[in-house]
Formats: C-alpha cells, structure tokens, sequence
C-alpha cells in the first residue's frame, strides 16, 4: 500500500492500530504526506459543515482505493471526467444559464426584425464573453475555498468549466443561426457560423485571461471596449484622427481573420488554465499562516 492510499485511509479513520502509528512515523518527516492530509481533511470539515446529517458510507474510502486500482486507465479517465463535468456543472450558478438563453433569444429576436444579421455577430462573442469571467475564482465562486480545498488541480477545474459554459454558448449561439435562415440564404450559413465562433474564441478567451489577473469587472470593460473599437470611424472625429485609420483598417482584418483568432484564442485558454493556480496559492498561504 502506498502513502496516497494510506493518507485516504487515515483521514477516514481506516486503518488498523500498527498500520496507524506506522504512518504517523512517515507523516512526521514527510511535508508533502502533511500537506495531501490536510487538503483531505479541510474536504471533510467543509463536508461536515455542510450537512453534518448524512454519514458518509462505511465504504468509501474502499470505493476509492477501488476506484484507483481500475485496471483501465482510458475508462478511469473517462468516469474522472464525467464526474468532474457534472460536479462542475452543479456549481456554476443557475442564472448564467439563464441568463444567457435569454440574452441570446432577445437578440436573435432583434436581429430578425431588423432583419440584419450582424446584431447576432455584434452581440454573440459578449455574451460568451460575460459568461466565462463568471466561472472562476473567490470573486463569482462562493466555493472557492472548498474548490481550493480539493486535491483537484485549478486548471482541471477551470477547463471543466470553460468546457461546459463554451459548448452552452455555442449550442445558444448555433440555434440562433439556425432561427436566422429565416433572412439569410442557406449556402451563406457556414461563413456566418465562422463568422462569430472565431471572434467568440478570442475574445472569451481574453476575458476569462484578463478575469484571472485583474477581476471581472475590468476584464469585461477591456474585452467590450476591444470588440467595439473595430466598429469605430475615426474620420467622423476630425482630421486630427485621420492618421490612425490605416491602422483601424488593420485592427479590423485582426477580427475577420478566423485563422489567427483561433490561434490566438487557444494560446489565451492556456494562459488562462496556468494563471489559474494563483488563488489556491493564496489560500494555502493564508491558511499556512
């Protein structure tokens, strides 16, 4: 038995008497058995806390060794990740949901009465984007520090949710351009499609990037006012701005290159999945204390 499956055994108060006091000895001289042992134990406190009415079953941490000598590593990767995505998706707060279908429709529905088609382009990457700065961290998480808690790593956790939120947004965004074959020929419906997952790539990316360092208020004013500009017309403010046209010329090809928003996109999820761990580093300091 190694010292993982010991640490699992010993928080749930499973082990025999010399198997106890032989682990004792080992956890005295080793930092890293103190700290796993710790992060299980804040786990019970917060689950106790929560509802100290329901036992835990008497076979639990059996269920979990079991679970860790599952010869199929593939299989075993597949039941973690399912679990992790319906874990996650309990805690992602209801409103977003919501909140999102319902943006999306008021939207759709402004599009198709002017009939213009760019009111869905304008509107759909911000709405992705004002939902995934709302998936992560002390700020929107009210179970951070039981997040923190768990020996889960916060790019996991973080990826768990980007990967749910994403695919709602994409599913929302997809039936509205469904809903827009109403005013848009059918062969134009693959284009339109590229034409706003690319911008929505990028700039949920940005936004959920900027959240992690700097908070979602900030990030969301910086992503927005990035998105808009590529609309702005500086000749209308004078002569004194006519220099940089040239150079919003180009900021708008940036935007209408699917190429290089999804390169970009995908490189700001990574740094965005890295930054992640800066909270849980905090709390562990905070704790350490």
């Amino acid at each position: 038995m190694n010292h993982e499956e010991q640490i699992i055994l010993y928080a749930a108060n499973q082990l025999d008497e010399q198997a106890r006091a032989d682990f004792e000895k080992h956890l005295a001289d080793c930092a890293d058995c103190q700290a796993d042992l710790l992060l299980w134990r804040s786990v019970a406190d917060e689950i106790n806390a929560s509802d100290s009415l329901v036992p835990a079953p008497a076979q639990l941490a059996d269920s979990a060794l079991e679970v860790i000598h599952q010869p199929n590593k593939l299989a075993r990767a597949l039941r973690s990740t399912g679990q992790l995505l319906r874990m996650q998706m309990l805690i992602i707060h209801n409103e977003l949901w919501v909140g999102s279908a319902a943006l999306m429709f008021i939207f759709l529905a402004m599009a198709l009465l002017v009939e213009r088609v760019e009111v869905l382009y304008f509107f759909a990457p911000m709405i992705a984007a004002g939902t995934v700065t709302l998936i992560y961290g002390s700020e929107n998480d009210p179970a951070a520090e039981l997040t923190f808690a768990t020996p889960i790593s916060p790019w996991k956790v973080l990826l768990a949710r980007l990967t749910l939120v994403s695919a709602y947004n994409v599913l929302l965004a997809g039936c509205a351009t469904l809903a827009l074959l109403l005013i848009i020929p059918p062969q134009a419906l693959g284009q339109f499609i590229l034409g706003w997952l690319a911008p929505m790539t990028f700039l949920s990316a940005l936004a959920l990037m900027l959240s992690l360092w700097i908070g979602t208020g900030n990030a969301l004013f910086i992503a927005y006012l990035l998105w808009s500009a590529q609309y702005a017309s500086l000749i209308s403010f004078g002569e004194w701005f006519a220099f940089a046209s040239p150079w919003l010329e180009t900021y708008r090809q940036f935007w209408q290159n699917p190429a290089m928003l999804f390169v970009f996109g995908f490189a700001l999820i990574v740094f965005a999945l890295w930054s992640s761990g800066r909270d849980q580093v905090q709390w562990r300091r905070s704790i350490a204390m």
